[in-house]
């Protein structure tokens, strides 16, 4: 059951932060672990919980790929989980943020628990929250488009602007 983290980086231009709530749709393509088989545009939500079958677990997202004898789940870790606590990956990071100081680097924001699947890509549409340096806080902000997000902050008279986002997934340990 490997941790899988999303890494993301960004260019930020007046931006204090970007918040990725816990209410936050991941949407993600997945691969089976054990093949090449992709399933694309799936959505997972750490409050949404189903039951797994043939099983007395539970899991915020379910897939059963073709030939698999099993169905494949993936959770969304949250921080106080006791898996976490001794993992050096995680020593000075609050999930769930992606703070000015990462600027252009790559920073983790989600961690998931992964069993017979595995997300491969990340579609950053959102709903996120954007809090300028100025402290305005923009709700509702989707990353995807190629060319940025760019709003103004008319109470400090600046533009603010995301672009340049990117992301990698690696094995939290």
């Amino acid at each position: 059951m490997p941790f899988v983290g999303l890494y993301v980086k960004a260019e930020l231009e007046n931006v204090a932060k970007i918040e990725f709530a816990e209410t936050t749709d991941w949407t993600l393509d997945v691969q089976q672990s054990s093949s090449d088989e992709i399933r694309e545009r799936i959505t997972i939500n750490g409050q949404e919980e189903f039951e797994v079958p043939n099983s007395k677990g539970t899991a915020n997202f379910i897939v059963k790929f073709e030939g698999a004898k099993a169905f494949s789940t993936m959770n969304m870790v949250v921080a106080g989980r006791k898996e976490l606590k001794d993992m050096k990956t995680l020593k000075g990071v609050t999930l769930g943020v992606y703070p000015e100081s990462a600027e252009g680097k790559m920073s983790l924001v989600a961690i998931f628990d992964c069993r017979g699947a595995e997300p491969c890509k990340w579609y950053p549409v959102g709903p996120f929250t954007v809090t300028s340096k100025g402290g305005k806080v923009f709700q509702d902000v989707d990353l995807s488009d190629e060319d940025g997000w760019c709003e103004y902050d008319e109470g400090s008279e600046m533009s603010v602007m995301i672009s340049g986002v990117g992301f990698e997934f690696k094995v939290v340990k």
